[in-house]
């Protein structure tokens, strides 16, 4: 699970938005970025998983 402390603050409220900027959300978004960068190295490096992914984006 990624995430960054809110220290409780509600959804969709200034203070919510405010955490958006910290130190903790920034660690957020690379850790979500290289848990995505390393689902798409293994797919690719994966024969199968390449062709069933290249096949369900043929036109």
């Amino acid at each position: 699970m990624v995430g960054y402390d809110v220290r409780g603050a509600a959804h969709h409220t200034a203070e919510f938005a405010a955490f958006g900027a910290s130190a903790g959300a920034d660690k957020a978004v690379l850790d979500g970025s290289f848990g995505l960068a390393s689902a798409a190295c293994a797919a690719a490096m994966d024969p199968e998983q390449t062709w069933r992914l290249l096949r369900r984006t043929a036109v």
